[in-house]
């Protein structure tokens, strides 16, 4: 079956129309792309003439089926299926769903959780949805995958009454890159989700621990909103509570001026005034920049952190899973991290490590009972997969 997925982020639009067999395995070529700064200065990476002006998400949307109606005429025609990655589904959107009203009306509801996110993500389904009316449309959520968290885990300690008026609660996010993570290393380790106990990093610009048992996401680092966890390109992670209330009185700040400062100018760039690119914060830190290095420090160091604990709540780990931009590439931030922690039975190679062939790897020195693997994210192959088990659902379990 062909499925068409678009996963789609605060300013821009990836897409993939790919082919996928009864067993969710990918067949032949895909036809992919990507709009970068959705607004006058787009980009869309996939077409050779000169991008337009793609001043919103549906208009991004409506040149990528353009120009796949105009590149792959027949698969489109073939097309089985449209899939869309939204990132909060609120507390009424957990499971991926085919999309009717009662969808549409949960992702709004969600909005106010993810305002940079569910509004494009909204009219992307609509523009989508107006484009091919007779194409069944699948979603499915970031926060999906964390559905299975324990409640005390997702509970916050605050008043009960509080939390169950405003939906405050642990919903984490990347569930689909972290559920891909698990699903495709218990096919390369042979390994059953049953009995297995894994966590699993997403490392870019946005990052997020989790840990896995059974197959289940137990515990994840992102909370109520991707601002929790770990240090990001531009945003805080893990706060002292007292802090955002001490800087709006000694700086006088808005609502919407601490949001910015906290989302916008903190994490690698706001520690090394440098960059909130990993790339380029490390490049400072090696001609000495000291304020760079110590970005680089505390990103590693509150990964480390965050592993130590999530081996306190699985008990245990069969494997440590790197995915994402920085968790796939970078080979120093990978040794970083794990250093220190061969008393827990983790310990890189160093030559696996440094080497780079781009895919699925196990990274781990051989004399140690934990396995530390890369494996490259595919949100698209995880979510076209999901629409399959919606679409075809005797021919594929629920991923």
């Amino acid at each position: 079956m062909w499925i068409l997925a678009f996963n789609c982020g605060s300013s821009s639009l990836k897409f993939e129309l790919l082919q996928l067999d009864a067993r969710g395995l990918r067949q032949g070529v895909s036809h992919t792309g990507k709009v970068e700064e959705i607004g006058p200065n787009a980009r869309a990476e996939f077409a050779a003439a000169p991008t337009p002006a793609l001043t919103s998400h549906p208009e991004a949307a409506r040149f990528a089926l353009g120009w796949l109606k105009q590149t792959a005429p027949e698969p489109m025609r073939e097309l089985g299926g449209v899939v869309h990655r939204v990132v909060h589904g609120g507390t009424n959107l957990w499971e991926p769903a085919l999309i009717d009203d009662a969808v549409m009306s949960a992702i709004e509801q969600a909005g106010a959780l993810a305002p940079l996110h569910n509004p494009p993500a909204l009219e992307t389904i609509r523009a989508v949805g107006q484009q091919l009316p007779d194409t069944p449309a699948v979603v499915v959520t970031d926060t999906g995958f964390h559905r299975t968290l324990p409640s005390y885990a997702f509970t916050y300690p605050l008043a009960r009454e509080l939390s169950a008026r405003h939906a405050i609660r642990r919903y984490g996010f990347h569930g689909i890159g972290h559920s891909y993570m698990a699903q495709r290393w218990y096919e390369l380790a042979g390994r059953q989700a049953q009995g297995s106990a894994l966590i699993t990093l997403h490392l870019g610009a946005g990052c997020s621990v989790c840990a896995i048992r059974d197959g289940c996401s137990v515990d994840t680092s992102m909370g109520m909103t991707p601002l929790e966890g770990l240090m990001m390109a531009t945003r805080a992670g893990d706060l002292d509570p007292a802090i955002p209330g001490f800087l709006i009185q000694r700086e006088q700040l808005s609502p919407a001026a601490l949001d910015q400062l906290l989302n916008h100018r903190a994490g690698l760039l706001g520690v090394s005034a440098v960059s909130g690119d990993l790339r380029e914060v490390m490049a400072a830190a090696a001609d000495g920049n000291r304020e760079a290095k110590l970005a680089v420090d505390i990103f590693c160091y509150r990964a480390r952190k965050y592993i130590g604990a999530y081996l306190a709540v699985l008990g245990r780990a069969d494997a440590i899973v790197f995915g994402g931009g920085i968790g796939e590439n970078a080979a120093p931030v990978r040794a970083q991290i794990c250093s220190g922690l061969e008393n827990l039975g983790i310990a890189l190679d160093p030559e696996l490590n440094q080497a780079s062939d781009g895919g699925d790897r196990c990274i781990s020195a051989p004399t140690v009972p934990i396995q530390i693997w890369i494996i490259p994210l595919d949100e698209e192959l995880q979510m076209a997969r999901a629409a399959l088990a919606l679409l075809t659902p005797s021919h594929l379990a629920a991923c």
